[in-house]
């Protein structure tokens, strides 16, 4: 499992723009529905071939993050 902290702070906008990044850059296989916590806290799922990918604009822990099963450093930039 590999971890990428994308904004320390929890931001909407951002989240939205990295799950773009993902849907343009990688060839997604199933995207699963937005899970939208009673906090506002946000979980966009994505299923590829090589694994799954799991965008999290947490309020709670205060982040934007993504917990992956495949490494996607690259087009994080």
């Amino acid at each position: 499992m590999y971890s990428y902290t994308v904004s320390k702070t929890a931001d909407s906008l951002e989240f939205n723009n990295v799950c773009k990044k993902i849907e343009s850059d990688l060839n997604i296989i199933k995207k699963d529905k937005l899970l939208v916590d009673v906090d506002g806290s946000e979980i966009q799922k994505y299923t590829t071939q090589d694994g799954e990918i799991k965008v999290c604009n947490d309020y709670e822990i205060d982040a934007v993050y993504i917990d992956s099963d495949i490494i996607i450093e690259d087009i994080l930039g």
